[in-house]
């Protein structure tokens, strides 16, 4: 039961950590805001932005929208104008920068939000160059050109979040020592079974999906979307915990006490298992993969369709092994022998071959 303390430790760790990140980051944004003087256009996911330039609303109708070319980094994006502000305040072309959730902007959101974490020490702002131009009849004309400042994350979101995700996990980590919620259901006090592998391992899977839905909703400040390869690995994790506890319904309970939570995860009637070690490894890589690469790339992994297969395979040997497992049958008191009957005793009197009623 050692694991489940050691990772509620951990996590309160994590919380204090990512509290003083995002207070170092807000100070250093905040003192390279100050040091520098050029011409920035402020951009935020979900909001529109404006791009000035002195009379581009006369020389751009809204009829050429559709020729307006805004590159950033030198690549085309597919942003188009929607309006042109023409007051003194905001004289410009006005954009929007969408939730960068679909597959069609996979390319844009690598290039405006790549890794967040490379921009930490600058407040989760990222500057990116931009040049605005217009395809005429006589070639492209360069209308503006310039730095949008893109606010990647806000370091009070990202504490929130972090906070709700940390929550959860300690929520989950001291329930399941403390509760039956990842141990076995047998007769004895809760804190005494064992625990269960199909209960871990879907608590795994459903704290890794909520915790990458919580991150792509923090970068991207919109409703993401859930991939079909994350649904298939709570499906894996809800059918393998559903068929154990099948299986284990169709058997006589078996009172066996914890004997610590890796030993209990790994051991079955006869000891350790290679095929429980087998599924808490390739649980363990896969979901640690998933983690990586959520954060780094700002989206659900798409696995290959054999990862899947591995894990239903993997899944459905621990479901197949569970059937012939042994239970552990209670020894013969050696104090109280039988009562033995001689075949000379039964053929005097017939009636000592039966054993009396209490």
């Amino acid at each position: 039961m050692r694991a489940p303390s050691f990772l509620c430790a951990v996590l309160q760790r994590c919380f204090v950590a990512v509290f003083l990140l995002c207070g170092l980051s807000s100070i250093t944004a905040d003192a390279a805001d100050a040091a520098r003087s050029a011409d920035i256009v402020a951009v935020e996911i979900n909001h529109r932005f404006v791009i000035a330039s002195p009379g581009i609303c006369d020389r751009v109708s809204s009829d050429q929208y559709a020729g307006v070319e805004l590159r950033i980094q030198g690549q085309l994006t597919p942003l188009k104008p929607i309006d042109c502000n023409p007051d003194a305040i905001g004289y410009g072309l006005q954009f929007f920068m969408p939730q960068l959730d679909g597959s069609e902007l996979g390319v844009m959101r690598e290039l405006l939000v790549g890794s967040p974490w490379k921009d930490a020490k600058h407040g989760f702002r990222r500057d990116l160059p931009y040049s605005l131009s217009i395809n005429t009849v006589t070639g492209s004309v360069a209308l503006a050109n310039g730095i949008l400042r893109l606010q990647i994350l806000r370091p009070s979101y990202l504490l929130l979040g972090f906070g709700f995700i940390l929550g959860v996990g300690f929520a989950l980590l001291r329930l399941g020592r403390d509760s039956g919620l990842l141990r076995d259901v047998t007769d004895l006090a809760v804190r005494c079974r064992s625990f269960s592998l199909s209960r871990v391992q879907m608590a795994w899977w459903f704290f890794i999906v909520f915790a990458s839905y919580m991150w792509l909703w923090l970068v991207g400040e919109g409703i993401p979307t859930l991939s079909s390869q994350a649904l298939g690995l709570l499906g894996i994790g809800s059918v393998t915990y559903f068929a154990a506890a099948g299986v284990d319904a169709t058997k006589p309970p078996v009172n066996s006490e914890s004997q610590g939570f890796w030993n209990d995860i790994l051991s079955d009637a006869q000891g350790l298992a290679l095929y429980r070690f087998q599924m808490l490894v390739f649980n363990l890589l896969f979901g640690i993969l998933f983690i990586l690469y959520v954060v780094q790339h700002v989206s659900m992994p798409e696995f290959d369709g054999n990862i899947l297969t591995l894990m239903g395979m993997s899944a459905g040997t621990y479901a197949g092994f569970k059937i012939p497992e042994k239970t552990q049958s209670v020894a013969p008191n050696p104090a109280s022998p039988e009562p033995t009957v001689s075949t000379e005793d039964v053929g005097e009197d017939p009636k000592k071959a039966y054993s009396p009623i209490a």
